[in-house]
């Protein structure tokens, strides 16, 4: 399922119990399991939301960078990818939302335990 993010630039990367990324579109995505970031050097970096620790340098720099491709997969994965050639993967949970998008109208994409995938249209 295309999430419909291409072209918009990331306007802030958020740290608390999980990862939230707005959008200029005013998407917000919160991701809130592990998930693996590749840079754009090639090298893979697994995290946890919660203690991003070794990561964050690399997820800082996302701010600015344009999405190229957004995609939620029938199994509950979510692959974005950017402009500098990083890409962010998470898989989904067998017992939490792995990840969540809200868009500005109230439309939402919801990874459910398990990797179904719940859509509301919003308005």
């Amino acid at each position: 399922m295309n999430l419909n993010l291409q072209g918009q630039a990331v306007t802030r990367v958020c740290f608390d119990a999980a990862l939230t990324v707005l959008t200029s579109g005013d998407y917000e995505l919160r991701v809130e399991t592990e998930a693996v970031l590749q840079v754009s050097s090639g090298d893979h970096v697994s995290f946890d939301p919660e203690s991003p620790d070794v990561v964050t340098p690399h997820l800082v720099r996302l701010a600015r960078d344009v999405i190229t491709e957004a995609e939620a997969g029938s199994a509950g994965d979510l692959v974005i990818e950017f402009e500098s050639g990083s890409k962010l993967t998470v898989r989904p949970d067998g017992d939490y939302e792995a990840w969540g998008l809200v868009g500005p109208k109230g439309q939402r994409v919801t990874c459910m335990p398990g990797g179904e995938i719940a859509v509301w249209s919003g308005e």
